[in-house]
């Protein structure tokens, strides 16, 4: 991957807060003792993402997702590391600032006394466009963004995805070369989300070649939206790639359905299997077994066999590819229970 292919690299970023001292360590009673209780955001993180890729950030929360965008975006200096963004180095903030944009999941920005339409016109010309530019720009991205019709209500009275939408339009009013948005669906409903999505898709990358640096809570949406993933968690970067890649990850893992018929016992047939496989049972007019190998080959033949050998007739059997999720899981070591933060 050359240089001049990516729109962001990174290399060894490290960002450190201080923690919250008692009142000893504030007026300088216990100055030893300062450095151990720092926060580690971000503690040596490499990406490199390409130039009109959609490329996704997921982790637990707490990663550090926001603050490594706050640093790419120059909101905050890094503790130590490096970085380019479109080409500039970090120290040069205001040309990172010109040629990136930012979408915040919680947008608290906007004024709440103006229409959408007059504070899309105000941020554009806070971008240096010019008053007949920024009101045209306004007016092409209202539509672009679904909100034409409601362009000239007052901020206010707008609906969570209505605000989101917004926030996108502002987001992109300079057509920046890199748009980064930190979980931009959040508290969206379906209807909203796909309207984002296609946004994002069809638009922004699809005409527009733009590069979208995605952070997001979601891991299917990950899934739909991004040409590559990279799982952030404790401020490191644990694995990075496509999909298919990070499933590799699993050593070609697999989640097996299987329907057999005229076993009364399932459990019993299969206790004292060579590998512990989680299978779940769920009773019906036939048994429906389910399990996902991660690195045990055989293990679908193994349990074949038990169920062959206790009597049972194999009706069908399923397969597909482990998901994000099981990643995500093997990657982080958590028990995947829903959305990440």
């Amino acid at each position: 991957m050359s240089e001049s292919s990516l729109a962001i690299r990174a290399r060894s970023l490290v960002k450190r807060f201080p923690r919250a001292q008692g009142w000893r360590d504030l007026v300088g009673m216990l100055p030893d003792r300062r450095d151990r209780h720092d926060i580690t955001a971000l503690d040596g993180v490499d990406l490199a993402v390409r130039r009109g890729e959609v490329f996704g950030l997921v982790g637990p929360n707490g990663a550090g997702k926001t603050t490594l965008i706050k640093v790419l975006c120059t909101l905050i200096l890094p503790t130590a590391g490096h970085a380019r963004v479109n080409g500039y180095d970090l120290q040069q903030e205001q040309a990172i600032r010109a040629s990136v944009g930012l979408v915040a999941g919680d947008e608290r920005s906007f004024y709440w006394r103006l229409t959408g339409r007059d504070n899309l016109v105000f941020f554009g010309r806070l971008h240096g466009l010019g008053r007949w530019r920024a009101a045209e720009r306004a007016e092409e991205l209202m539509a672009q963004v679904g909100l034409a019709e409601v362009a000239d209500r007052w901020f206010q009275t707008y609906s969570t995805g209505m605000r989101q939408r917004l926030a996108i339009a502002r987001g992109i009013l300079h057509a920046p070369a890199i748009l980064f948005m930190d979980e931009p669906t959040l508290s969206l409903d379906p209807n909203a989300t796909r309207r984002i999505h296609a946004l994002i898709r069809d638009e922004l990358v699809g005409r527009q070649g733009t590069t979208v640096f995605l952070a997001t809570h979601r891991l299917d949406e990950a899934t739909a939206l991004c040409d590559r993933v990279a799982i952030l968690d404790r401020g490191r970067v644990r694995a990075c790639g496509t999909l298919a890649e990070l499933r590799e990850l699993l050593s070609g893992g697999q989640r097996y359905e299987i329907v057999v018929r005229g076993l009364a016992q399932p459990e019993q047939a299969l206790n004292g299997l060579p590998c512990d496989l989680g299978i779940q049972v769920h009773a019906g007019a036939d048994t429906r077994l389910t399990f996902t190998t991660l690195d045990h080959s055989d293990a679908l033949q193994h349990v074949l066999e038990r169920l062959w050998t206790a009597g049972g007739t194999i009706q069908a059997v399923h397969s597909q590819p482990v998901s994000l999720e099981e990643v995500f899981a093997l990657v982080t070591g958590a028990d995947w229970g829903g959305a990440v933060g």
